[in-house]
């Protein structure tokens, strides 16, 4: 039911994070932003598609259905007003302790998978500052040991483990 992807972010992870998403789901619109609009355009013209490029990330994020965070941001460039109720969330930059994408209201308001518990609650600044509670690993999910919400926000947080 997806049809609006966002990907707030440019580089390597964007782009294989854009091609596996792209070849999945048949969305409508993609959207990107950088803190670059030079490497957003250049991303956009390079990649197989038709990608808008945004000037905010509020622009980008409005009204998503998927929203991939791959960034090295410190400070959160998604916040959780933003986000349409029901949107997925896969963040993957913010790689360190003390840095983030996601803003509080967000973080605690969804309901987040990781790839590894112990990792995610060490590693993630996202959950480290927000003090978030995780409510599954994804493996628990594709076992069928713990639910996939669908209907809720969800954020999947990787931190590589």
């Amino acid at each position: 039911h997806a049809e609006i992807l966002c990907i707030l972010g440019s580089g390597a992870q964007a782009r294989s994070h854009y091609q596996v998403f792209t070849q999945q789901f048949p969305f409508k619109e993609v959207r990107i932003w950088s803190r670059s609009r030079e490497k957003a355009v250049q991303f956009a013209r390079t990649a197989e598609g038709m990608l808008r490029v945004c000037s905010t990330p509020k622009e980008a994020v409005a009204g998503a259905d998927v929203i991939i965070t791959v960034t090295m941001a410190t400070e959160p460039v998604l916040f959780g007003d933003w986000v349409k109720p029901g949107a997925h969330i896969n963040a993957i930059g913010a790689c360190r302790p003390d840095w983030r994408e996601l803003d509080d209201v967000l973080m605690k308001d969804c309901v987040l998978y990781v790839d590894s518990k112990e990792a995610a609650t060490k590693e993630s600044g996202d959950i480290v500052i927000s003090k978030a509670t995780v409510f599954a690993e994804i493996g628990e999910v594709l076992k069928g040991t713990k639910p996939a919400l669908s209907g809720k926000t969800t954020v999947f947080k990787s931190v590589g483990k």
